[in-house]
């Protein structure tokens, strides 16, 4: 292949926003492509091939941990790759499904699903046409439940990383969610891989058709975390090749085509931001709503979103609304809130809400709060304000760490994203302000406690400062680990946090995945410098 394919294009300063992501680090490249179609992507994969050049995937580059960062060679970008092929009802499994390319945007798919309009939806069987006008004509709402903060994420880049969001404590993560996907191999064969085709034997081992030649996959055998993870390649006796896939950060091949599963959108919600004297009483209300203790948790309270935000955070919402005025769109927060949890549920039907409300105002009495000093939603218009407040939170870290970092140029947010099993909750946010207090470090605490996932953001003053964060971030580390957690819980590892998942699986779980990598991509091709 040339250059005037018009496939390849050399790489200049044009390009230049596909050298980074969220994370900041930067790269280099030497030529960019911008594929249209899965046969283009395997003549780009071919070449690449044939001349050892090393392909970078950039999707929505939204990551934050340089997943999508090149290190020369090839950057692909999915931009053009943004079509809705089909829309589905499988009979057999009584499911919706949507196929759709890697680089559709999250909130494209919701916007789509929303106002049933699928635009440039030409490539679709019968069937699925079929399905396409029942549910045009038809009341029924689908959603997908996957709900990752940033939603100019690509599709790719979310099932590469098996993103989450504040749902998947209710929902799940999208892993739940993806039922088929094709993947090009850096050799440039293409794989078809349906859920529950190919599993791994009573060896561990996974045996595939690639068309001209049967792959064997030796599975990892470290134990996955009992956490919300996306560290590393999955790992379960028995499992999917899927699975595999997914969550592995574009080491192994590169999606296509993905094929998710929908849901039945619930017609009514409630969220409720819920103010608390304390971050103890936090952790209270949390395994009292998840029915851990002796006050058992009814069914239809159970929630879909748990997020915390604890005292410093608060504070910092505090200074913000006070220096923006009668211009600020945060609320007022009352002096004697401590920390604040967001309860979110939805739910069929209207005649719920009393009995969640009564439920609620059952096990706020147990934690010093009530319905009364809780601020309410009930519609989509509401839970929109509600999220913008919680999303204000990073957001203000991110504008301050700005303003450090133009007269410390050398730092960086520090963000940590552990998560650990249910009976650590307590134990683990203790940790962390212990560990923080002795050190002097100003912090934040936020995020997804119902899958007790919170969010570190340690925010250093100077250098010597950041030096120190990052020693105390490997410490909470290793105590995550100890508590048997994990070191990525939703961001993935990308090229930022290698070093934590060494410590995460030690060095044979690493030789592990490297003998999976070896077998599917030989040269090390596919997104050179993540994982390993």
């Amino acid at each position: 292949m040339t250059i005037s394919d018009n496939i390849l294009l050399p790489f200049n300063q044009i390009y230049e926003e596909y050298l980074s992501d969220e994370s900041r680090l930067s790269g280099m490249a030497d030529y960019i492509c911008f594929p249209c179609s899965e046969r283009e992507i395997l003549h780009v994969l071919r070449h690449a091939s044939k001349n050892a050049i090393p392909v970078t995937i950039s999707g929505g580059k939204t990551g934050i941990t340089g997943g999508c960062v090149p290190a020369n060679g090839i950057v692909m970008s999915f931009s053009r790759m943004n079509r809705f092929l089909g829309l589905g009802f499988d009979e057999k499994s009584g499911e919706w499904r949507l196929r759709l390319e890697p680089g559709v945007l999250l909130k494209d798919i919701h916007e789509a699903l929303y106002h049933k309009d699928f635009p440039d939806m030409k490539e679709s069987d019968s069937l699925e046409q079929k399905s396409l006008m029942t549910f045009h004509n038809s009341d029924i709402q689908l959603f997908y439940p996957p709900d990752p903060t940033e939603q100019t994420a690509q599709i790719g880049g979310t099932v590469a990383c098996n993103a989450s969001g504040a749902r998947t404590f209710g929902f799940g993560s999208t892993r739940e969610y993806v039922r088929k996907i094709r993947v090009a191999l850096a050799s440039g064969e293409i794989i078809e891989i349906p859920r529950g085709k190919y599993f791994a034997d009573e060896r561990g081992v996974i045996r595939f058709d690639a068309g001209t030649r049967e792959i064997l996959i030796p599975i990892p055998s470290y134990p996955r975390p009992l956490a919300k993870n996306t560290a590393g390649y999955y790992s379960k006796p028995g499992m999917d090749l899927i699975d595999l896939f997914i969550g592995s950060e574009g080491t192994l091949g590169i999606m296509t085509e993905i094929e998710l599963r929908l849901i039945p959108t619930p017609p009514f919600i409630l969220g409720a931001v819920i103010f608390l004297p304390s971050p103890e009483d936090a952790v209270l209300f949390v395994r009292l709503i998840r029915g851990e203790l002796d006050l058992e948790s009814p069914e239809n309270v159970k929630p879909h979103a748990l997020e915390y935000i604890g005292p410093f955070a608060l504070d910092l919402l505090r200074e913000r609304r006070k220096t923006e005025g009668a211009s600020s769109s945060l609320p007022p927060l009352p002096d004697s809130a401590g920390a604040v949890v967001y309860y979110e549920r939805l739910y069929d039907n209207e005649k719920e809400t009393d009995e969640i409300c009564l439920a609620l105002e059952n096990i706020l009495s147990r934690v010093h709060s009530s319905l009364d000093s809780t601020w309410a939603e009930f519609d989509s218009e509401g839970i929109a304000k509600i999220r913008a407040f919680r999303h204000a939170v990073p957001e203000t870290v991110n504008s301050l760490i700005g303003r450090i970092k133009s007269e410390n140029p050398g730092i960086t947010k520090l963000g940590t994203d552990f998560a650990v099993p249910d009976r650590f909750l307590g134990a683990m946010l203790d940790c962390y302000r212990e560990k923080l207090r002795e050190a002097n470090l100003r912090y934040i605490i936020f995020g997804h406690i119902g899958n007790n996932h919170l969010h570190v953001n340690i925010i250093p003053k100077n250098e010597s400062e950041y030096e120190m964060g990052k020693r105390l971030y490997e410490e909470l580390a290793k105590k995550a680990i100890e508590f048997g957690g994990t070191v990525a819980a939703e961001h993935g590892i990308g090229k930022l946090k290698k070093n934590l998942l060494k410590l995460m699986i030690r060095e044979k779980g690493i030789e592990e995945m490297r003998r999976i990598k070896r077998i599917l991509d030989p040269q090390n091709l596919l997104n050179r410098g993540n994982l390993f």
